[in-house]
C-alpha cells in the first residue's frame, strides 16, 4: 500500500508534474483487494485504483493518514477529497 503510493508519487513527478504527497489511508481504507493495516501487492493497489477509482488518487492534504487503536482501520470515505494524480 505505501509502497504503491510512493511509486505513484515518484511517477507522476518523473512525467513533469508537481511533487504531491498522496494519501496512503485511501488504499489502506478503501481497497478491499488488499489487507489494510496488513499491508498488500503493489499490483492490486494500482488495478483497485485504476478499476474501482477511475484512475485517481487522493492527495494526502484531502485524505490525511490516521491511525486507529486497536488496529482498526477507518472506515472508507469515497468521496469529497482532491485529487493529485491520475493513474491508467
Amino acid at each position: 500500500t505505501f509502497s504503491a503510493i510512493g511509486n505513484i508519487e515518484g511517477q507522476w513527478a518523473a512525467a513533469g508534474n508537481p511533487l504531491t504527497s498522496q494519501s496512503e489511508l485511501m488504499l489502506v481504507s478503501c481497497d478491499s483487494k488488499d489487507n489494510s493495516c496488513g499491508g498488500g501487492l503493489m499490483d492490486n493497489a494500482c488495478e483497485w485504483i485504476v478499476k474501482e477509482n477511475s484512475g485517481k488518487v487522493y492527495t494526502e492534504k484531502s485524505y490525511p493518514y490516521v491511525s486507529e487503536n486497536g488496529g482498526e482501520e477507518p472506515a472508507c470515505k469515497p468521496h469529497g477529497h482532491g485529487v493529485g494524480a491520475t493513474i491508467t
